[in-house]
């Protein structure tokens, strides 16, 4: 991004909005959060030029706290806030040390605490379900393959959707029962595979991917070295893999309930949480942390339902 900078009495004017610099600079963040931050941005922008904020070096404190109100009165959770400030905030502070800025408005802005709310989990047995769960009916074996591998991956393996579609031939070892997932951050981690797991996968590999492929024909135009297509021809994507859980279950599942539920349940286990950390690929104890209020609350249940004094 090329910025054509203008200064009028000694105030600086940018003459561009373009945001693609700062979205490709933060490596850090996964393809998914770069896509949502690059439309918060737009629409950031947007709010903006409709109050007469004609380029990034014109926002103050008094534009940014105008445009939470705006958010908060269109009805966005207080989440949602947080999430759109974050974009701003990193964008402002990227401006601040490109010097394009002299200090960073956002900095210090707070919406106040969010609650955290806890993810949902499925129990074992519905969990159990939905592995086993019946195709679509007149699906193609091949794509039942596939999608018993998918969901195998999300819940045996606890990968987030992101992670399963962007999966390589060469990441799968099947010998030696793992997978290496490339995760948010450019962070490699390797993540063992359990006996269904791989058994699903293997099966996939021998009798159902190449079938694909060769019912594709010439439809076909993704990647050789992907694991998993779609029915367009091209490696699956976040999507398709959510399609692939709502054909299998009777409700909706979001398939980050099946990482959460991966979490869970190795932790009902008897699972160490530092171990559970490296598995999800947390770079920090806090992110995990919250599995432990849900195994809490599991247990309540259970004492509730179990012992003679609560009936």
């Amino acid at each position: 991004m090329n910025y054509k900078v203008v200064i009028i009495g000694g105030i600086t004017l940018f003459m561009s909005w373009d945001v693609e610099e700062y979205i490709w600079s933060a490596i850090r963040l996964s393809d998914g959060t770069k896509e949502i931050y690059s439309a918060d941005l737009e629409a950031f922008q947007a709010y903006c030029q409709e109050n007469d904020v004609s380029d990034p070096g014109q926002i103050d404190r008094k534009t940014l706290q105008g445009y939470i109100s705006h958010l908060v009165l269109a009805g966005n959770s207080r989440r949602t806030v947080a999430r759109k400030l974050s974009a701003i905030r990193g964008y402002l502070k990227f401006l601040t040390r490109q010097r394009l800025l002299s200090e960073n408005p956002a900095h210090g802005l707070s919406i106040g605490r969010i609650e955290t709310k806890l993810p949902r989990v499925l129990s074992r047995y519905d969990a159990d379900n939905l592995m086993t769960a019946a195709s679509r009916h007149g699906s193609p074996d091949y794509l039942v393959l596939r999608d018993n591998s998918i969901c195998e991956l999300l819940y045996g393996s606890g990968l987030r959707v992101s992670e399963v579609a962007k999966l390589d031939l060469d990441d799968l070892d099947l010998e030696g029962a793992s997978v290496t997932v490339m995760g948010k951050g450019s962070k490699q981690r390797i993540v063992p595979m359990n006996k269904s797991c791989v058994a699903a996968i293997k099966h996939y590999l021998e009798s159902g991917r190449g079938s694909m492929i060769a019912a594709l024909g010439s439809k076909f135009g993704g990647s050789s070295s992907a694991v998993f297509y779609n029915q367009a021809g091209l490696r699956i994507g976040t999507r398709d893999i959510r399609r692939v859980l709502d054909s299998r279950s009777a409700n909706p599942v979001n398939p980050h309930a099946l990482r959460h539920s991966f979490a869970t349940h190795l932790l009902d286990g008897g699972a160490d949480l530092r171990v559970i950390q490296e598995l999800l690929g947390h770079s920090r104890i806090t992110s995990t942390q919250v599995y432990t209020k849900v195994s809490k609350d599991q247990l309540i249940k259970v004492h509730e339902e179990t012992h003679p004094r609560s009936r």
